[in-house]
């Protein structure tokens, strides 16, 4: 048998994500100024789909080191750390919220990021917000964007992988307009693997 000319990379290894009881919570972290109504209108949605409870952390103040003047935005992985840095064993994991623009160096702007290795993550209500529409319609269309990427980036947290199914919230999304088709339901194929995790 041919050997291959140059050597095939190492395959990707399964990062193994602990298991912690039903009890641990979701820590939600408000990172700056954000309304309380937003903040527990998630956590229903949050604690139905991933079978446990939520708490609100004391707000963290507005990350003024992460500020990139260059750019106008905040380095995400700066305000990353300072979620991973609150991490208690006794939560499930920490996710950030946050009304401050967010980026990576590679990219424009992102909706959010998570670490599994950490079990955090950070989400910016800035590009979720709609842009056109009355009042009450915007408020409750960038609730229903913020509901999908929470339960995203828990998800991704949790051990699940982005889904090539448009319509499933696994699915990366890159734009509001992708966020908006996809919803907050997951296919069945990631709400087995879902359950596999538990």
């Amino acid at each position: 048998m041919d050997l291959p000319a140059e050597p095939l990379p190492p395959e990707p290894a399964e990062l193994e994500v602990p298991q912690r009881g039903l009890s641990a919570p979701v820590m939600i972290i408000p990172v700056g100024k954000i309304e309380d109504s937003i903040l527990e209108r998630i956590r229903p949605h949050l604690e139905e789909v991933y079978r446990r409870p939520t708490t609100l952390h004391k707000p963290l103040p507005v990350p003024k080191y992460a500020y990139n003047p260059t750019r106008g935005q905040y380095h995400s992985a700066a305000i990353l750390k300072r979620v991973e840095a609150l991490y208690d064993d006794a939560w499930d994991c920490a996710i950030g919220i946050t009304d401050v623009d967010l980026f990576v160096p590679e990219v424009p702007f992102i909706f959010g990021e998570a670490d599994r290795s950490t079990r955090s993550a950070i989400i910016s209500l800035t590009r979720l917000r709609p842009e056109a529409g009355p009042t009450d319609n915007r408020s409750e269309h960038l609730l229903k964007r913020l509901i999908s990427e929470s339960i995203h980036q828990l998800g991704l947290i949790r051990g699940l992988a982005h889904c090539p199914n448009n319509r499933c919230v696994m699915f990366y999304a890159a734009t509001n307009q992708e966020i908006d088709k996809r919803g907050a339901t997951m296919c069945a194929n990631c709400r087995k693997r879902l359950m596999d995790l538990y």
